[in-house]
């Protein structure tokens, strides 16, 4: 916790002046120039320009100390057209040693007031695979962004750059020079709003411009994945192998058991219930794992710890298996390109019968054989012997999330009172979020959100009496409901309003959404209202409302079962993942029309006599 008040204190300490109000650095330019060593080492020399400003700021130099060194920090006053140097005043320096984060230190310097500044210095770094990005965006206010890249004749550069056309400017050009080859590239950067853990190179729900790296031998030029790959698979096979006592546990764990798909289910489970989920280190640590024989020995780990015990573990039962590089839904980027910046996780992969299957030991409720949530749609780096391959994670249908609800309902007009129970089937990952909860809270508690969570979701009607089955492929959930103020009577006709109907995303409390919007998976929601009515009605047409874009539609339906019992009914298909450009004005519409129609009375004439 000491640890953590420091780090907390050096990050608002970076964001805020000297005075204590918020920094709003303004830099003229900043220009990195990297250049690659022939021994696979490089250096960056960082040149940052600040405009004069009225404050002192602190600027903070974010470095790993695992594997880069900082050196030669300066500060330079403009005098006239040139910069002469001058004595720095301070440099705060402090480790940031949290729980997930062990290599990492901070450099703050002291930028004086009133004057035009440049501050440089020198990052130099041993892992050429740790020069992974460019980023194209800024957490202060930047004019103009520069990068020079120089590589030898030896290496080759590859890059890949995502969110390009958010940029106003954005330039690059490339020469061949005596010794090799070099790039200039120069942007007008996004600004973004400061994350902590951005400092880090933690990404979470950003989609801003980065140009993805790679740098490689001029014998693998066109095979970047390959590359890729065989560095990865290189720096893992020391952590391989398993030790006679964890042998002798799996045996345990499998014996009498001859079917590989069984032994699969049996090995995942194990790991997902007994070893303890740990967060990331930054360094070669965040990429390469621990040793199974260690990871086992702890029973905790993060994602490429507890994925490569688990492969380990699957091929001594002789179940081939692999580890993947990956990237969840809310990293920066996609893992389809082969750069450590484009991936944020690591999973395991098991080969049976010729299918291919995932095995996420961090997600608790996942099941083998299917899609993992967090990766749906998106592409990982399968690592192996074989030189490695992209392979695409398919994405859930609709119709394999289903979500039915039934309700049987009877209406009381004198007392205006509709009362009646309701059930609840989440098929497939619809009910995850809800799983989640149960997980981490219990049954007990679940309760409790499920209550006031239901009784919001029902149009602010009670709910009680709730009752949960939680299965592995389904989880069932009925109650009864009380529903007031919906119905009253005149001479000749029933009033019946139906905006107690479940809402048509219930992940989502607001009346419309907005773009990049997370909500999980597609679904298929199914909702059947039977209302018996106290006194005999005249049997009506069917009212039907139909409403379809691409990957969404809306159908809903108001019949007459007999004089004396209706049905209020709605089939919702939603394929999308996320709110984006493309879906987002076809959704908000839908959003919009069934609001207004159930928020209209269904008017219901009394059987004459």
């Amino acid at each position: 916790m000491k640890n953590l008040i420091k780090v907390l204190f050096f990050l608002f300490f970076a964001f805020f002046n000297i005075k204590g109000t918020a920094q709003n650095i303004h830099l003229l330019s900043k220009s990195e120039k990297i250049e690659v060593k022939e021994d696979s080492s490089f250096v960056n020399e960082i040149s940052i320009i600040f405009k004069k400003s009225e404050s002192q700021r602190i600027y903070p130099i974010f470095y790993d100390t695992e594997l880069e060194q900082i050196a030669d920090i300066q500060l330079f006053e403009k005098k006239g057209k040139r910069f002469k140097k001058i004595a720095i005043r301070k440099i705060y320096e402090e480790d940031v040693k949290l729980d997930y984060i062990t290599s990492k230190k901070i450099k703050s310097v002291v930028i004086p007031a009133d004057k035009e500044i440049k501050l440089t210095y020198l990052v130099s770094c041993k892992e050429l695979m740790y020069f992974s990005r460019l980023e194209f965006f800024s957490y202060d206010e930047i004019d103009t962004l520069k990068y020079q890249i120089k590589v030898p004749k030896k290496f080759d550069l590859a890059y890949n750059t995502i969110y390009k056309d958010s940029l106003s400017f954005y330039a690059i050009d490339s020469t061949k020079t005596s010794t090799g080859y070099q790039w200039n590239i120069k942007v007008s950067p996004n600004k973004v709003e400061p994350d902590p853990l951005q400092f880090f190179g933690i990404y979470k729900n950003m989609k801003v411009p980065l140009m993805r790296t790679l740098i490689m031998p001029n014998s693998l030029k066109d095979q970047p994945i390959k590359y890729m790959n065989d560095w990865y698979f290189k720096n893992v096979i020391p952590k391989k192998g398993l030790n006679a006592s964890v042998k002798q546990k799996i045996d345990e764990l499998t014996a009498n058991v001859s079917d590989p798909l069984e032994i699969v289910n049996i090995i995942y489970s194990y790991v997902k219930s007994n070893f303890k989920y740990v967060a990331i280190e930054i360094g070669m640590g965040a990429f390469i794992p621990s040793h199974a024989n260690e990871v086992f020995l702890n029973k905790q780990g993060d994602c490429k710890d507890l994925s490569n015990f688990l492969s380990e573990a699957l091929k001594y039962k002789g179940i081939e298996s692999d580890i993947a590089l990956a990237a969840t839904f809310d990293h920066i980027s996609d893992c389809d390109f082969p750069s450590l910046s484009s991936a944020n996780h690591v999973i395991g992969i098991a080969y049976i019968n010729g299918k291919t299957i995932l095995l996420d030991p961090t997600d608790a409720i996942h099941i083998e054989g299917t899609p993992v949530q967090s990766l749906q749609d998106r592409t990982i780096l399968i690592v192996n012997s074989k030189g490695g391959s992209f392979f695409e994670v398919e994405r859930f249908s609709p119709q394999q999330n289903e979500i039915y609800y039934q309700m049987d309902l009877k209406l009381d007009s004198n007392n205006m009172l509709i009362n009646g129970i309701f059930n609840i089937d989440y098929n497939g990952i619809s009910s995850n979020y809800l799983k989640r909860i149960i997980n981490s809270e219990g049954k007990k508690e679940f309760k409790n959100f499920a209550k006031s969570h239901y009784e919001e979701i029902f149009g602010n009607q009670s709910v009680s009496g709730l009752i949960l089955k939680d299965e592995l492929k389904k989880l069932h959930l009925e109650g009864d409901i009380s529903i007031t103020g919906k119905t009253f009577n005149d001479g000749s006709n029933k009033y019946l309003f139906i905006d107690f109907l479940p809402r048509l995303i219930e992940t989502e409390s607001r009346e419309t959404l907005i773009e990049g919007t997370y909500l999980r998976n597609p679904f298929y929601k199914k909702i059947r209202a039977k209302i018996r009515m106290d006194e005999p009605i005249e049997v009506f047409n069917t009212i039907e409302h139909v409403y379809e874009g691409d990957g969404i539609s809306l159908n809903i339906k108001i019949k007459a079962i007999s004089n004396l019992e209706i049905e209020c009914s709605y089939d919702f298909i939603f394929e999308h993942i996320f709110i984006d450009q493309k879906n987002i004005g076809k959704t908000n519409e839908i959003l919009k029309s069934f609001k207004k129609i159930i928020n209209e009375p269904v008017v219901l004439q009394k059987q004459k006599n």
